[in-house]
């Protein structure tokens, strides 16, 4: 009995490679968002100093150009500018745009605003202090430009006129920064938010575990997870961690046994070609959670300290002025 020939562009069954699937963190590692807005930790701070360093040398100039300019000054006067009139740190730039980042959220919040407008609202000021200093725009000035700026981009439209009234602001001081705050963002609107992936894990821990877990209890670590994910916006984790990677870790420091129960199963067959290793995911992942377990909250009063830092630092002669208001104070009549 002769073989018969394998016709030609015909597919051998035995050499047939396993599937190849792209993963949503595939997808990921091709967006702006991955290529222009992830980091390392080293990278971050990094970055940080440099804006600081930059804006501080702006300050520094400005205040001794002040200086020469008036030098009648008294001799305790340009001890107060000295000591008043000085750059705010790398930290105390994170401290105040964290703390106002905070502010933001909750007036989204009150706003009625959807949790995807509030969640972008949030990148965009955060990532616009990435190439800016407070010391050059400070944050109350960009803080409803962002917050318009995402309505537009996540299609929730509100007009000009009716966001001013809202927000009691005026619409020249909305706008003013728009564009400023596009370049800022490099041109870069899409967001990935963890928000989808919370849903996506969700739908697939029912179905993995499925009549293993009551659907009342997954309601309410949903609803938590998605609280901890809002959060978790709101820190440096964005960074440094896929969104998938954050929803797992937001779920793990939820219910860590119903996390790693899924885990379990859902990569119980990590030697097949193309699945990632549970024990590097487990590392990854608690990782995160740790990072985002450690951001502390700032305070209003160390805020308040930067802002008049910032203040005295831009107006030099608010020192003097304020000197010489209280000498008039305590002078007898």
């Amino acid at each position: 009995m002769t073989n018969t020939p394998t016709p030609s562009g015909s597919v051998d069954a035995t050499k047939v490679q396993p599937i190849q699937r792209v993963s949503d963190d595939d997808l990921y590692r091709h967006s702006s968002q991955y290529r222009m807005w992830s980091f390392t930790p080293e990278q971050l701070a990094q970055k940080r100093v440099e804006i600081n360093a930059r804006a501080a040398t702006v300050l520094e100039t400005r205040v001794r150009s002040f200086l020469e300019q008036n030098p009648d000054l008294g001799s305790d006067e340009v001890a107060a500018i000295t000591e008043k009139a000085v750059p705010v740190t790398a930290d105390e730039e994170v401290l105040l745009v964290n703390y106002f980042a905070r502010m933001l959220l909750t007036f989204a919040t009150k706003m009625n605003l959807p949790t995807e407008v509030a969640a972008t609202a949030v990148t965009f000021f955060r990532r616009f202090y990435l190439n800016n200093s407070v010391m050059d725009i400070v944050p109350k000035e960009i803080f409803y430009t962002t917050l318009f700026f995402a309505c537009k981009s996540e299609n929730f439209f509100i007009g000009i006129d009716s966001f001013a009234k809202k927000t009691k602001s005026k619409n020249e001081d909305v706008l003013k920064y728009e564009f400023r705050l596009l370049e800022s963002l490099q041109f870069t609107l899409m967001n990935h938010h963890p928000f989808k992936a919370l849903h996506g894990f969700f739908l697939d821990i029912q179905n993995i575990l499925q009549g293993k877990v009551d659907l009342n209890y997954m309601g309410q670590v949903y609803t938590n997870c998605k609280k901890t994910i809002m959060e978790a916006i709101l820190t440096d984790v964005v960074y440094f961690y896929s969104p998938p990677q954050i929803t797992l870790a937001a779920l793990l420091k939820e219910d860590e046994a119903l996390a790693m129960r899924y885990l379990d199963l859902k990569f119980a067959n990590e030697d097949s070609p193309g699945v990632l290793h549970l024990e590097t995911l487990r590392t990854v992942i608690v990782a995160c959670k740790d990072t985002m377990s450690a951001n502390a909250v700032p305070s209003k009063e160390q805020a308040t300290r930067t802002v008049a830092k910032i203040h005295f630092g831009q107006n030099p002669l608010s020192v003097v002025e304020r000197m010489r208001r209280q000498r008039e104070s305590a002078s007898p009549p």
